[in-house]
């Protein structure tokens, strides 16, 4: 057996505690085969030679908890991050830009704005957007996705009254000085509003482009963790795409919630269980959503938000529901992914498992707590004694870390998204970064991990960092086995996939302070070049 291709003069770090270390690498058939001199040893007539001249090779990164279609469909909608709008001014103008080329009675969507980034500190208000496109309805989401604003159009098209009452688990929120809405709409309230769904066409097209992103930032599975019947559709569909390579692992949204379609009973009337599919497209199991978000000032506390004594977050559901969800889904070897922002979220999800499942059923199942930023030592206890896996957005510490500052106060912000503490526990932590809540860049995670450091420069919990490599690991290794993918991916082991990422420098060897301006300048799946700045594999 000769191999397909054998990388040579390489600094591999495989991520395998058996061979961590490797300067040549052999491919076959799409998996790895060999290493240093048996790799050497592999070489035939026909094999590609490549010499990467001492570049790191680190596995490909997996995003374990990402939107990657909501991602997508920000590429067909006004891009309203800080970088791009970072004042009112410039949102609205990007509104009357849109407006004019726009057919009247058409819907307005933007994505991203970030009122903690902004000049202002505050969201456009129903008067600014109503003056910015009176012939338009308009819907512009927060970057936590939580909330989103809209214009007087918007309420009209949708059959809403001047005033609505607020749904359960959503608000209206009211301008105290007119007793009128002020546009800012939060978590269920956002469903009330009739904007229209995109084509499976337009998605499948946005999605390749997506593909594209991620592959740049060394991206090579991703976890969608809220997919409807909708979005099953265009996966399905682009499936048979030959250049989409994306690994995809898929989170099936439980129940309507948040305007989205939920297929619970769906699935446990056709006898899916979690691991039905490929290895190149699997379903996961089922999500549920308890809160919202920091940012939002909608996740569950026990304690009020910094600034209003009467806000301590939004709960989307009853104990007693979740539990019998949770319930049916354990019991027909389903997983399930629960949505954990507050403590009092995390009790709830907590509850829910333990109710359905023993410690070792648990254990076997690999039963998520999404984002667990505010886990109690009690709660962290538990999540280690019952094997469940803290899906940590530790990428929140950098691109939104300043708004937890100003949400929580210090003395709790010291405690988000606890990586050594998860450690200490022995609980399973990947990182991911609610792609498009925030940067997708695996790096910008690592970085938030190691440094605790803000975009905006101030330091979050530094007794919770960790070193390089356990940040590595989270999006490698410990990503892989939170998708019970660890036999296939997560590591460059003999027998898995050769999906690899090159890195211009060595994260291991840097200032941690420079990690996040690392770059990804190939990105290989399953031996085939997907991503590359420049041709780095020249042949030897």
């Amino acid at each position: 057996m000769f191999a397909d291709l054998i990388i040579t003069n390489a600094d591999i770090y495989t991520m395998d505690e058996r061979y961590p270390k490797a300067e040549r690498l052999a491919v076959k058939d799409g998996k790895v085969i060999a290493f240093d001199q048996q790799a050497q040893q592999l070489k035939g007539p026909s094999t590609k030679l490549v010499n990467l001249h001492n570049k790191t090779v680190l596995p490909g990164f997996i995003e374990s908890h990402a939107h990657p279609l909501h991602y997508a469909a920000n590429l067909l909608q006004l891009d309203l991050r800080a970088e791009i709008t970072p004042d009112i001014e410039s949102i609205l103008h990007a509104v009357r830009e849109k407006a004019k080329v726009t057919p009247k009675g058409e819907w307005i969507l933007g994505m991203g704005w970030d009122d903690s980034k902004m000049k202002e500190k505050r969201f456009p208000t129903i008067e600014e957007l109503s003056e910015a496109a009176p012939d338009h309805p308009v819907f512009l989401k927060r970057t936590c996705v939580h909330n989103a604003v809209v214009n007087r159009k918007a309420f009209d098209v949708s059959g809403l009254p001047e005033i609505p009452e607020d749904p359960q688990g959503g608000h209206f929120h009211i301008n105290p000085d007119t007793g009128k809405p002020s546009g800012l709409i939060q978590e269920n309230a956002m469903q009330e509003f009739a904007v229209p769904p995109f084509t499976t066409k337009q998605m499948m097209d946005a999605m390749m482009q997506a593909q594209e992103q991620f592959f740049r930032w060394g991206i090579t599975t991703i976890h969608d963790m809220a997919v409807t019947p909708k979005e099953m559709t265009v996966y399905q569909q682009l499936q048979k795409e030959e250049n989409f390579r994306l690994k995809t692992r898929l989170w099936l949204w439980a129940i309507d919630l948040m305007g989205w379609t939920g297929v619970q009973e769906e699935v446990l009337s056709l006898g899916i269980e979690s691991g039905f599919g490929n290895d190149r497209l699997n379903i996961q199991g089922l999500k549920y959503m308890l809160d919202g978000s920091v940012g939002g000032k909608t996740a569950a506390l026990y304690e009020p938000f910094e600034g209003n004594e009467n806000t301590r977050g939004i709960l989307y559901m009853k104990q007693d529901h979740l539990n019998e969800l949770v319930l049916q889904a354990v019991k027909n070897n389903l997983r399930v992914s629960i949505h954990g922002i507050g403590e009092r979220a995390i009790d709830m999800a907590l509850e829910a498992m333990t109710q359905a499942a023993t410690p070792e059923e648990n254990k076997k199942m690999r039963n998520r707590i999404e984002h667990c930023a505010l886990p109690t030592d009690e709660q962290l206890k538990k999540i280690a004694d019952y094997g469940i896996i803290a899906a940590s957005s530790i990428g929140f510490i950098y691109s939104i870390g300043d708004s937890y500052l100003a949400n929580l106060g210090p003395e709790r912000a010291e405690h988000v998204f606890p990586h050594a503490s998860f450690k200490k526990y022995g609980i399973i932590a990947p990182g991911n970064s609610d792609l498009p809540v925030c940067d997708g860049n695996p790096l910008y995670g690592i970085y938030s991990a190691v440094t605790r450091k803000t975009i905006g420069g101030q330091q979050i919990g530094t007794a919770e960092s960790i070193s390089i490599e356990d940040a590595v690991k989270a999006y490698t290794f410990d990503a892989a086995y939170s998708g019970f993918d660890e036999d296939k991916i997560g590591s460059l082991s003999i027998g898995k996939y050769a999906d690899f990422i090159v890195l211009d420098q060595d994260p291991f060897q840097s200032d941690p302070d420079t990690i996040k301006d690392l770059k990804v300048i190939q990105t290989v799946v399953e031996g085939d070049i997907v991503f590359e700045v420049e041709p780095v594999l020249n042949k030897a």
